[in-house]
């Protein structure tokens, strides 16, 4: 609440105007703004206008600033400051690892822009350092500390980031951030720009690039998470040309062994996973492990039965996943017995025809052009050529059940002909599209709880999408060319992660069907306005003031719900 106060100095009257708040509980003041004498105030009312301000600074607030308090709150910052403690003057390491995680959601690019980002952005008021801390080399030296170079073949029990991964996952298990302890894993992998001649780097390796930059030396990250929240329980980097079935188990004993230094019982635990990693030999090991783990099974490895059951026969499930069918039964799969779960999805149905006939589509067109392209008299074309062609046009999910060809030589030229199977057409779309076979040991779940498990499957391939396309968190371009500085690049990346989830976990409860990337878009309008008023009377500084940029009622309602408040407070004291 605003007041105004007088103040004696000398023999004069001096007035004040404050705004009051409570602090830890107590009433303060938190904002003080000086108005003059009497005779200056009386002239203000006579002119009926406020001040002409001198200038104005514009300031990144919300997104900063609620990731920023996010750290916070979670207990994210005090860990990462336990770990990393700062010096007696000046920034820390955490601080390196944390601005480097932020300024990646909020504007992805190398090092040497982030001290002047940061300079535009509430966290310089909020840490009080000057950006010139916060240059490119000053980020290396700080990197150097957490993980030296010369730290390549340590132990995990003494590998700095390892320890890092396995106090986190405390934390969220202390702050039951965590559900019902189901996690999701997967793999991807993310080319980078390191030269091939570059020796002194081994995780960066060429391989089959998930994004089609087969050119290019990449990095593996597998990634596991928290199938409900979404939080980063942990993750590996590996070298870019090992497989992804290859990798499945040296992230199974990274994940055994995060459960069983926290003291958390493996067959609590139930580990969500694709077609990909659905090996025998991974099985194998997991039964070993004994995790509880739900995968979807390759589907010409399902049952035909089951997995061409009439979508009339399959129970609806309940009003928390609608338009969703699922029917379960206990079958032998690789030598043993498993619990088998066929579900419908009307959604993904429809997503897949119109992805397929968007692609019937546009592969019939140039079927047709090609024809006429064989028909021209100076066609030179080989019979592999063709056939390499059209196979390419054609290697699309399902295009080559429904889009039939014959190619024929008669006299020397080619001749194509090609034709739509309706009846194929037909049989995907009662049998084959919208549908999962999902493959779990736990034997006494329903299909309902089968099918709402491996939804925590998607919140992974989210995370990844959100990383490529950098609408969450930018992970490139990768400015580092060293192992030991790409697996902190990796861990501050799966820091901000965390800390986004948390934040609209938060703003979910203002604005329940928020996505994340309206969450970003929104939090990224809401800005700050230094004012510069002049001085009043001879003396004295220059006056300034705050002032937030109009919000709209889902802004207002975030702003709430991430208590934005709080950085204006801790501001003006």
């Amino acid at each position: 609440m605003a007041s105004l106060i007088k103040k004696k100095k000398g023999n004069r009257l001096y007035y004040y105007l404050v705004e009051s708040a409570r602090v830890d509980g107590q009433p303060r003041i938190v904002h003080q703004a000086y108005l003059g004498t009497a005779e200056k105030l009386a002239e203000l009312v006579q002119q009926k206008s406020a001040p002409v301000p001198l200038s104005a600074t514009l300031r990144d607030f919300g997104l900063p600033g609620a990731l920023w308090l996010a750290a916070k709150q979670s207990g994210l910052w005090p860990l990462l400051e336990s770990l990393w403690p700062a010096p007696r003057s000046g920034p820390g390491p955490a601080h390196y690892l944390l601005l480097a995680a932020i300024h990646r959601i909020c504007d992805p690019g190398p090092k040497t822009e982030v001290s002047d980002w940061y300079d535009r952005t509430i966290l310089a008021s909020e840490w009080g350092f000057p950006a010139e801390r916060f240059t490119s080399q000053a980020f290396w030296d700080a990197f150097e500390q957490i993980l030296p170079e010369t730290s390549a073949t340590l132990a995990p029990a003494e590998d700095p980031l390892d320890q890092a991964q396995l106090r986190l996952l405390g934390l969220w298990k202390e702050k039951q951030l965590v559900g019902r302890w189901l996690l999701a894993y997967d793999t991807t992998n993310f080319y980078t720009y390191i030269a091939s001649t570059n020796t002194r780097n081994q995780l960066a390796q060429r391989g089959h690039n998930k994004q089609g930059r087969h050119n290019l030396r990449q990095v593996g990250l597998s990634y596991v998470l928290d199938g409900e929240s979404g939080l980063s329980l942990c993750h590996h980097v590996y070298p870019g040309n090992v497989a992804d079935v290859e990798e499945f188990s040296v992230a199974l004993a990274r994940i055994v062994r995060l459960l069983d230094q926290n003291q958390i019982a493996r067959d609590t635990v139930t580990l969500v996973f694709d077609k990909g990693t659905a090996a025998l030999d991974n099985t194998v090991q997991l039964q070993e492990a004994g995790v509880g783990w739900i995968s979807a099974l390759p589907w010409n490895q399902a049952p035909a039965e089951l997995r061409e059951r009439a979508t009339e026969e399959l129970p609806p499930c309940s009003a928390e996943q609608p338009g969703v069918r699922a029917v379960a039964e206990k079958l032998l799969v690789h030598g043993q017995e498993y619990l088998a779960v066929l579900k419908y999805s009307a959604p993904f149905a429809a997503e897949q025809l119109h992805s397929l006939t968007t692609s019937i589509s546009r592969t019939l067109q140039s079927l047709r052009r090609f024809s006429k392209e064989l028909n021209k008299p100076r066609a030179r074309w080989t019979e592999e050529g063709i056939r390499r062609k059209i196979q390419k046009w054609l290697s699309g999910q399902f295009l080559g059940d429904v889009i039939r060809y014959q190619l024929e030589s008669r006299d020397g030229p080619w001749r194509l002909q090609f034709d739509f199977d309706q009846a194929a057409f037909e049989r995907l779309l009662g049998r084959r599209l919208g549908r999962t076979v999902l493959l779990t040991n736990r034997l006494d779940w329903t299909a309902e709880q089968v099918v709402a498990g491996y939804a925590g499957q998607q919140q992974v391939e989210r995370v990844f999408r959100g990383l490529k396309d950098g609408e969450w968190l930018g992970w490139g371009p990768m400015h580092h060319w060293t192992d030991s500085k790409i697996r902190i690049h990796a861990f501050y990346c799966m820091l901000g992660i965390s800390v986004l989830q948390y934040v609209h976990r938060q703003a979910k409860a203002a604005w329940s069907d928020l996505s994340m990337e309206q969450l970003i878009e929104e939090l990224q309008r809401i800005q700050q306005f230094i004012l510069l008023y002049p001085r009043q009377g001879e003396k004295g500084p220059h006056r300034a003031a705050q002032v937030l940029s109009k919000q709209t009622l889902v802004q207002q309602a975030l702003a709430k719900a991430l208590k934005l408040d709080e950085l204006q407070i801790t501001h003006r004291g």
